[in-house]
């Protein structure tokens, strides 16, 4: 096996173990003890590889944001369809990726509901691309549909961010009561789903 190939595979298995510690556990009371008691992993190797747990996270958040991205990169605007039926698909193709991918699910809600504030700006650069992708889906919705007179798409879309600050703010409590993580993403994309309807509904021509 040649040396980049081993070291790609060493990365890879750090990597794997990290996200399953961060996933489980989130940022805070995450260990790269554990990353390597758990793993049959040296605190050297990792080292050899992150310079530190700070890293380390955010190269998992980036691995996390930029697996969904890619899988959502397939959902294109069909005109044929209602935008309620649209905006069903998309987030039922959502909640299909997390549950293909359970151990994503806890960097997901860390990194958007509990994100260490000394890492806002590396959070947001891993998260740049998933953004940028719900803004352009939201757009060609509204762009595929005809707008009351006086709203403009760029407005509906800045308004639709303020709202998911406040739908993120109620999601971390109800998390707190959820039986499981996967209950309670469930219930989120339910409301922002129903809230978004509520938002194009009141903003499109009858």
């Amino acid at each position: 096996m040649k040396r980049e190939e081993k070291n790609a595979l060493s990365r890879q298995r750090i990597l794997s173990a990290a996200i399953r510690e961060f996933s489980e556990r989130g940022y805070d009371t995450a260990s790269l003890n554990t990353v390597c008691a758990e793993n049959n992993i040296s605190k050297g190797i990792i080292y050899h590889y992150f310079k530190d747990k700070d890293e380390l996270y955010l190269v998992c958040v980036a691995d996390c944001f930029d697996k969904l991205t890619t899988y959502l990169g397939t959902f294109t605007i069909n005109q044929m369809e209602s935008p309620e039926a649209q905006l069903r698909r998309y987030f039922d193709a959502r909640l299909h990726f997390f549950a293909e991918n359970q151990d994503y699910l806890g960097i997901f809600l860390n990194a958007v509901l509990y994100p260490p504030v000394h890492l806002a700006a590396g959070l947001a650069q891993a998260r740049k691309e998933f953004d940028n992708q719900n803004a352009s889906i939201l757009t060609a919705l509204l762009e595929s549909t005809s707008l009351r007179e006086g709203v403009s798409v760029s407005s509906i879309v800045e308004d639709f961010g303020m709202y998911m600050d406040y739908f993120n703010s109620r999601f971390r409590m109800v998390l707190v009561a959820a039986d499981s993580p996967e209950q309670a993403l469930r219930e989120h994309e339910e409301r922002c789903h129903r809230q978004l309807a509520i938002l194009l509904y009141g903003v499109l021509e009858k």
